[in-house]
């Protein structure tokens, strides 16, 4: 485990990764950036004084760090499932953990959540599950069923993998963006200016998928039909 979070959760003024190598002038910008492989034909990296585009398969968005916590921690405007605005965590907060294995947020919302997901225990909905989304910035960041699913090997058996986690106010309600999120996404966490940029992960061999980064801002406000969760139509236009 490797500190990289900000000075807040050091634990001494001079005991920053960071803000030392900054300081120190070691890097070409005062950032890092993460990519977490998918498979075992790629290795993940992470970068020190850049970001590296041939990770990216959409361009980069940036948003502002929220709260001085420590964590690299933005604003979630909203929840939707297949583009569509649920009005369920208007003032949300996310912490971008790469120490973090899983997806994990507050337990009220989880529950709902999990409701409408309405995931069968025996996969038989698995392959008409919605994408399940978060409205950051201007934009909708996807998760696919394979990411927000726990199925077993024999795909007979399926539980949403989203785990509770209560912080209190101030700091909550918080999620945490853990390994899933940050497969499908590159991160690029910026020290200076004090923000985070997101950007769709390009995997080798993989095919780019541009319904998991939209613009929130050209998604309808409509009601889903039984027709569009069905065949998980996305209605951006």
């Amino acid at each position: 485990m490797l500190g990289l979070a900000l000075d807040q959760m050091s634990q001494g003024e001079t005991f920053n990764l960071m803000d030392r190598m900054v300081s120190s002038g070691s890097l070409q910008k005062p950032l890092f950036s993460v990519f977490l492989s998918d498979s075992d034909a790629e290795e993940s990296e992470i970068t020190f004084g850049d970001y590296k585009r041939e990770h990216m398969a959409s361009p980069l968005f940036w948003v502002p760090v929220s709260k001085p916590t420590g964590y690299w921690q933005v604003q979630i405007n909203d929840i939707t499932l297949n583009n569509n605005k649920l009005n369920l965590c208007a003032n949300c907060q996310v912490a971008v953990d790469t120490g973090t294995s899983q997806l994990a947020g507050p337990s009220e919302i989880i529950e709902e959540l999990s409701r409408k997901l309405d995931v069968k225990s025996d996969c038989s909905n698995y392959h008409v599950l919605p994408d399940l989304g978060f409205v950051i910035g201007e934009s909708i960041l996807n998760l696919k069923p394979v990411d927000y699913v726990d199925r077993s090997d024999a795909g007979d058996s399926c539980e949403v993998g989203l785990m509770s986690l209560d912080v209190p106010p101030p700091n909550g309600p918080l999620f945490i963006f853990g390994d899933p999120f940050l497969r499908k996404f590159y991160t690029v966490y910026d020290r200076e200016n004090m923000k985070v940029g997101f950007a769709t992960a390009k995997h080798r061999g993989v095919a780019a998928d541009e319904s998991l980064l939209v613009s929130a801002t050209q998604v309808k406000r409509h009601k889903i039909s039984s027709t569009e969760y069905s065949l998980g139509f996305l209605d951006v236009n």
